[in-house]
């Protein structure tokens, strides 16, 4: 899949000859002027508050030049970093499956919540608390003003406290603007099909085939950026203005991707999910089974047989995206006037709107348990006969049938994602002799919005089942609630449009994040204090931070109720906040410079930090680190960092709800236990909290096993040891060439994650651990699962507790 980009740069220069900023940079000018100054000055490098020269730091440093984003055509700021070696892809515009509609960056793949995003040093807030992910999203940053990007590796709590555990990615924005500067850029995706293996087997199956050349993707953006100085050359005002839309990408549109590849026997075929087809799939409970289910699927011509897995599972992949419809805008503005030397005040106000689309394949029943009357008018005979088993089961009475069918009627799933980003700052910076102080106050909003349509309502779809005959003969919902219509789906053709009305109900929530960082930082040199081999003093920065951080998530009646199929979990609303107070401290002491062959520069580094949070309590991290230069040519460096990650709000303040997202199967469950059911033994099942005489007699579930998942307000920070170690070649003789090699070990302990179903059961199964086995409940009555509601059926769905945890 190739990308096709195209550029279009209109520039007005202001009436000063300042005001040729693109022309001065890229044109070879002709003028009289002092050979340049090759003096290497000392500016703020990511990874430390100490004032030092480019590539001078302990820590690998990459960074991206503003002209390599034009050059390469990107619209997106994920984009260029994605590339980088360092950098694992994470949430973007190419995720659809459960995306949240933001762009994170995720260092050294610890997850996008250990990495630490900055602009100017500053750090950026956390987004959208609707999926739980609180990474800070990239679609805020203003691609236009992106001077570069650095990114440092190897943890750096001791510097900017917690999160950056992997490192750190700090977007420098231009300053000092003059003039207009517009740009406009688009781009597209331009690929032939050519898999004739994947188009036959589309093919076979009466599979719609994609064109054989497509062109689709279009980006397009445009940006403006205006920049003035005040009359005394003391101050700048910079404003911005971002206009982005991006069209969806579909699988259908790609040969390779359009078929779901299923193998079974040896043969592949379009298949995908086998809990959801279609005209509709039934699995019903049968003693004498080896299974202990009747797996059946109603196929086109009405006939009810068997389901095979190699044909009748749905294809669902056609309607998923490899790329989200997209449409961003941007404004916000940056100024700054200095008063004196010694102070400086700045402001930077930014705002965001972001509308995002992800697309998955329509929705319906995911073999959701339902009670049928046998004497339902819309079951055939043969349906009835069926469902209704044992034949002990008179026509009054209810069959538990589990339901799969995808209301391929009604189209698409889609869900709509909003977020609209707030970053405020002001501060006051400057210099006193050597010294330097930077102090300022920042307050960020994220505001999210999440609307899932053409879902499902299990309530409603158990309304529209349970149907009788009124006096005229018609169908009717026996509930006759206002509104509801029957959902005919034992037959081919049977769902109309009135039905799927009834039965769809969109899924609504709203969330926020907010940050209050209040920071004041000290640096400079002690010039008396140095080493008799060097000429520097010991650079030392000292400093302060305040930071709070909230976070509100409200969805409507469906989502919080669990009653949407697609999700088939409540989703509570959920708030909560932390403070915490931090001091932390650098030193940067030169012990050699320039005292001949192989000492060129020897320099030792360190930090300390110590954070309070006001719901984890105290953390302290820390650093180390050397760099020694033989040669000019040459440096070589090593350093140790112990840095934190304290639980954010989602760890924290998360209700514990049941979710889907549990076992496929019970090892412990089957009928025939001299068999190949259950796959666990007898003693191993006993550790789970089988008996002797329930052992090979659980029913098991088609539809999997639900999980209790949550947050937990006494989570403690998770601590991990970095060491580095690496060299830097700038060979003069080749110009400008430099050359960058790294190893890194990064261990993390007491890592904030979830004890995940499947490890709990495994780990009970083969160890009898009580951590895990504590984890597992049944139901005391067959082993299985919980009871259902008083009066119902047994369910067949075990809970398995998922919870965060501290090890």
């Amino acid at each position: 899949m190739g990308r096709v980009a195209f550029a279009a740069f209109v520039r007005h220069a202001a009436a000063s000859a300042a005001a040729c900023w693109f022309a001065c940079a890229t044109a070879a000018w002709p003028q009289a002027s002092p050979a340049p100054d090759t003096t290497v000055g000392e500016f703020i490098v990511t990874g430390s508050h100490i004032p030092q020269s480019e590539g001078a730091g302990v820590g690998p440093l990459t960074m991206i030049e503003a002209s390599e984003l034009q050059l390469a055509g990107v619209t997106r700021v994920e984009d260029a970093i994605n590339r980088l070696p360092q950098v694992t892809a994470s949430q973007s515009a190419t995720v659809n499956n459960n995306a949240t509609g933001a762009a994170t960056v995720n260092l050294r793949d610890l997850g996008a919540q250990r990495t630490l995003v900055l602009i100017d040093g500053k750090r950026v807030a956390p987004g959208d608390p609707t999926l739980g992910q609180i990474a800070p999203d990239l679609n805020f940053i203003p691609d236009a003003l992106v001077d570069r990007i650095e990114i440092t590796t190897g943890g750096a709590s001791a510097v900017y406290g917690s999160d950056a555990i992997a490192g750190v990615v700090n977007l420098i924005m231009k300053k000092d603007f003059t003039g207009l500067k517009v740009d406009a850029q688009t781009g597209f995706f331009n690929h032939h099909n050519g898999d004739q293996a994947v188009q036959a087997k589309l093919a076979a199956q009466a599979e719609a085939a994609p064109p054989g050349t497509v062109n689709d993707g279009l980006t397009t953006e445009v940006s403006l950026v205006a920049g003035v100085n005040s009359p005394d050359g003391k101050g700048n005002l910079t404003a911005y203005g971002g206009y982005r839309r991006t069209d969806a990408v579909a699988e259908s549109s790609r040969d390779f991707s359009a078929c779901a590849l299923r193998a079974s026997g040896g043969i592949e075929t379009c298949s995908g999910s086998q809990s959801s087809t279609f005209p509709a799939q039934f699995v019903v409970p049968d003693g004498a089974a080896p299974s202990g289910f009747d797996d059946l699927i109603l196929d086109s011509s009405g006939a009810l047989r068997a389901f095979d897995p190699a044909r009748d599972g749905y294809n669902y992949a056609p309607y998923q995206y490899f790329q989200r419809r997209d449409e961003r805008y941007t404004a916000g503005a940056f100024a700054r006037y200095r008063l004196s030397s010694a102070v400086e005040l700045y402001a930077d106000g930014m705002f965001m709107d972001d509308r995002t689309v992800a697309q998955l394949a329509p929705s319906g029943l995911f073999l959701s348990p339902f009670t049928i009357s046998c004497a339902n008018p819309m079951l055939s005979a043969a349906e009835a006969a069926s469902f209704c088993t044992p034949a002990s089961l008179l026509p009054g009475d209810q069959a538990q049938v589990f339901i799969g069918r995808r209301d391929v009627e009604a189209g698409p799933r889609q869900f709509l994602l909003t977020h609209r980003d707030w970053r405020i700052l002001a501060g006051a910076r400057g210099e006193w002799g050597a010294w330097r102080y930077d102090v300022s106050v920042q307050h960020s909003a994220v505001g999210v919005g999440q609307t899932d349509l053409r879902d499902v309502s299990l309530t409603r779809a158990a309304d529209a089942l349970d149907v009788v005959r009124d006096l005229a003969g018609a169908l009717v919902c026996a509930s006759g609630n206002p509104g509801c219509v029957p959902y005919d789906i034992f037959k081919p053709g049977g769902v109309t449009a009135a039905a799927l009305a009834y039965l769809e109900t969109p899924g609504v929530a709203t969330g926020s994040t907010g940050e209050t960082v209040a920071s004041a930082t000290l640096s400079g040199q002690l010039g008396r204090l140095k080493s008799p081999w060097a000429t520097g003093g010991l650079g030392v920065a000292l400093g302060a931070e305040y930071r709070r951080e909230s976070l509100g998530y409200a969805p409507d009646a469906e989502l919080a109720s669990g009653d949407l199929a697609s999700n088939g979990f409540a989703a509570p609303a959920v708030s909560g906040a932390f403070e915490v107070y931090e001091l932390y401290g650098e030193a940067r002491l030169p012990l050699i410079e320039d005292r001949g062959p192989l000492l060129h520069d020897l320099t030792l580094e360190g930090g300390y930090r110590y954070s309070w949070y006001s719901k984890a309590g105290g953390a302290a991290t820390y650093k180390l680190g050397a760099v020694w230069s033989p040669i000019r040519d040459l440096r070589l460096r090593a350093s140790f960092n112990h840095a934190v990650r304290a639980p954010n709000v989602v760890e924290l303040f998360t209700p514990q709800t049941i979710s889907a997202l549990g076992l496929s199967t019970d090892p412990c469950a089957g009928s025939d236990p001299l068999a190949v059911n259950p796959f666990a033994t007898a003693a191993n099942c006993a550790r789970t909290g089988v008996t002797a005489s329930q052992y090979g007699r659980i029913a098991a579930n088609p539809n999997g096993y639900n999980a209790v998942e949550g947050g937990n307000a006494d989570l403690k920070p998770e601590a991990a040891d970095t060491w580095t170690v690496g060299m830097v070649a700038t060979p003069r003789a080749l110009g400008h060439l430099t050359v960058s090699v790294d190893y890194f070990d990064i261990r993390v302990n007491g890592v904030l994650g979830q004890v995940g179903a499947d490890l709990s059961i495994e780990q009970c199964l083969e160890t009898g651990a009580p951590f895990f086995c504590r984890l597992i409940h049944r139901a005391p009555a067959n082993g299985a699962c919980r009871p259902g509601a008083a009066g119902t059926a047994e369910r067949f769905r075990p809970i398995w507790w998922v919870a965060m945890w501290r090890r």
